[in-house]
């Protein structure tokens, strides 16, 4: 197993790689590149970074959502693909499959990046079909939090061994609980999908979720309640001890705090700790306490995946609105 000492400066030495390949591109978006090659475990490399942003960027159409905020994260996810090219167009084969069921969008381009690293193009078909339907029921029970975000969450409850009831029931079930100590809807609807995809009642794996949240507070950590949280939900997911799993936090966290990028012009501390949660998934990258194709560290992956996501398009919706 990884020590966080060793993860946390491979993600720092990625990133700013990353950083100068990808200049002026949203701050939200390097760090999850960047663990894509720690998750990986490659050294980030510019050449052919640049390379993998020349094949996505000579390509039109589709790949119009992936120059955008994704530039630097899909270009990553191609740099640690063994044949980029096929990996690039697998994803476009999966998007296009997507898209007959889901609507066009940047999240939408993440998921096909998502689908396309775990399963065949033909196979894609089932689960873009029964993403929809998980869709569907996530927006029957919640039809104003549910939005174009939750087509990820959705494509991976498909992935799921569990029926399409047990999944949508199970989440619901989390969410009744989480509801009543997180205000964050939307945050709470993401957990409630991850937990809903692990094995475990209800009731025990929100717990857990609560018993760490609690245990960061106490060592002085106040975790997000909004996009971040689910990323530690993620975390919460691992077969492991849960004081294990916050102390790797903790570490990482100190480690991040001396880090340029952390600090009062850079990431705030509850970004900063979710960047923890997210390498603390991949210390523990060959536990697998999920179903089917979903491990616990790739749902960490795709938490923080999602968030950063997220995060970008809000301050990019942001600088655009504060310009006109």
């Amino acid at each position: 197993m990884k020590n966080t000492e060793n993860i946390t400066m491979e993600f720092i030495e990625n990133r700013d790689i990353i950083k100068k390949a990808f200049r002026l591109e949203n701050s939200y978006i390097y760090p999850v590149a960047a663990n894509v090659f720690c998750a990986a475990g490659v050294k980030a490399d510019a050449d052919k970074l640049a390379e993998c942003r020349k094949l996505i960027k000579k390509n039109a159409g589709f790949a119009s959502y992936l120059k955008g905020n994704m530039l630097p994260l899909f270009a990553s996810k191609l740099c640690v693909s063994d044949e980029p090219e096929a990996y690039f167009a697998k994803v476009m084969e999966v998007y296009a499959i997507l898209k007959e069921h889901f609507r066009r969008s940047e999240y939408l381009a993440l998921l096909a990046a998502l689908i396309a690293e775990r399963t065949s193009a033909e196979e894609a078909a089932n689960i873009a079909a029964r993403g929809r339907a998980i869709y569907d029921m996530m927006k029957k029970e919640h039809p104003v939090l549910t939005s174009n975000e939750d087509n990820i969450m959705a494509g991976f409850m498909a992935f799921s061994e569990k029926s399409d009831k047990q999944l949508t029931e199970e989440s619901e079930k989390c969410y009744d609980i989480l509801r009543k100590r997180f205000s964050n809807k939307n945050a709470v609807q993401t957990v409630s999908h991850i937990l809903a995809m692990t094995d475990g009642a209800a009731k025990e794996k929100t717990e857990r979720l609560c018993r760490m949240f609690d245990m960061l507070k106490e060592a002085g950590r106040r975790y997000g309640k909004h996009y971040e949280l689910p990323a530690l939900a993620a975390v919460s997911v691992i077969d492991a001890d849960e004081r294990a799993l916050v102390d790797a936090m903790i570490s990482i966290d100190n480690l991040l705090d001396g880090q340029k990028g952390y600090g009062a012009f850079g990431f705030d501390k509850k970004t900063r700790l979710m960047h923890a949660a997210m390498l603390t998934a991949d210390l523990y990258e060959e536990t697998d306490n999920a179903q089917a194709a979903v491990s616990a560290s790739a749902l960490a992956m795709i938490a923080a995946q999602e968030a950063a996501l997220m995060a970008a398009i809000i301050a990019s919706s942001t600088a655009a609105n504060a310009a006109n």
